[in-house]
């Protein structure tokens, strides 16, 4: 079995929000998204963080959607491609949108090289580990994932 279709099938089994596993390491963890979201602007401001993500963004983006473009031309991959979004389309349902962003990363790129060892693969799964812990997971910023327990804060 590939490394996609076992990712692919593994989504099934996450319990998202609950807080059952362990972080990854260099993580922040914060108890809403909305506390999540007023550190990681902190964070951004005094880094000039929208800079560097727009940069790093255009590159991987690029480097991505070449890798994905050539690859498409094989019809196995182009195959492989089209389920793995619309089944990680399907954790939409289930969890944030987010969640189905993150799955569909890891699935983009597990689709394009089906090595989980490749550099942007590897970044994907971790980002996709926070979520298997049962945490939710907002955004990278020079290297940290800022990541929190709940989306929404518990009424009193």
């Amino acid at each position: 079995m590939s490394y996609l279709k076992d990712f692919l099938a593994s989504i099934k089994e996450v319990k998202f929000f609950s807080e059952e596993g362990e972080l990854p390491s260099g993580c922040v963890l914060f108890d809403t998204r909305a506390d999540a979201e007023e550190a990681a602007e902190e964070a951004a401001e005094e880094a000039e963080w929208e800079a560097e993500w727009d940069s790093a963004w255009d590159a991987t983006w690029n480097a991505t959607w070449d890798s994905a473009e050539e690859a498409a031309e094989e019809a196995a991959l182009d195959a492989e491609w089209k389920a793995a979004w619309k089944a990680a389309g399907e954790v939409a349902g289930e969890a944030a949108g987010a969640a189905a962003w993150d799955a569909a990363l890891v699935a983009a790129c597990m689709s394009v090289w089906n090595n989980p060892s490749e550099p942007n693969t590897v970044y994907a799964l971790k980002r996709w580990s926070v979520w298997q812990a049962g945490f939710g997971c907002l955004c990278d910023i020079r290297g940290t994932l800022y990541c929190y327990r709940r989306s929404y804060e518990l009424s009193e």
